[in-house]
């Protein structure tokens, strides 16, 4: 018994399937949300290191002024944690949309990678002491050795950013809202997924 000739829908190979429109611009709107969630928390922590920097040279210095450097001024925070409460309410809309009501991670790890971004920037921005291991007035010219709290304040140029890092990997890693985890939990049954034989093309029976 032969078998029945393909049809031609069978015998038409079949096509890529290119994402709809609908899909391109929930993937643009999510990619917009991340942005701008890391942004917001970006330019908050650069404030609030700005802030931070006065109380750090307090500690190191014997005279101070109130000058935050190339860094933001306080009023910038307030404004700041209202622009991370929209981009977080845009951020769950943009994944819930894209997920069809489900959103697939949320906001908390993109806005700890934008803290630590800040916390580097903003180290890297401090402004120095005046001479390490001394309390120096730049008008009076006194001199005091530092104590604890002024050796822990300049070692907090890198005890600071490295405890945010630590912290971000761990969410990174570990967190479920991180999207590094959700990319491999997607990847990694098709890695394991066995390949398909490549099918040799039949000759033609010679006449």
């Amino acid at each position: 018994m032969t078998s029945p000739e393909p049809t031609a829908a069978a015998r038409t190979p079949r096509r890529l399937r290119l994402p709809s429109g609908r899909t391109v611009v929930d993937v643009l709107l999510a990619l917009a949300a991340h942005a701008a969630v890391g942004l917001a928390w970006l330019v908050t922590t650069l404030a609030v290191m700005g802030s931070l920097g006065v109380v750090r040279r307090i500690a190191m210095n014997s005279e101070y002024a109130w000058d935050t450097g190339r860094l933001p001024q306080p009023w910038v925070i307030p404004l700041g944690l209202v622009a991370a409460l929209a981009a977080h309410r845009f951020f769950a809309w943009t994944m819930r949309r894209a997920g069809h009501g489900r959103a697939a991670w949320g906001p908390s790890v993109v806005a700890w990678c934008g803290v630590l971004l800040g916390v580097l920037l903003g180290a890297y921005l401090w402004i120095p002491p005046v001479e390490v291991g001394l309390k120096v007035g730049p008008a009076a010219g006194v001199a005091t050795p530092w104590g604890p709290i002024g050796w822990l304040a300049y070692a907090s140029r890198l005890i600071l950013p490295a405890v945010v890092g630590f912290v971000t990997a761990a969410l990174l890693l570990l967190s479920k809202h991180s999207p590094l985890l959700a990319a491999w939990e997607w990847l990694r049954p098709r890695l394991r997924a066995p390949r398909r034989p490549r099918l040799l093309r039949r000759r033609p029976a010679a006449a």
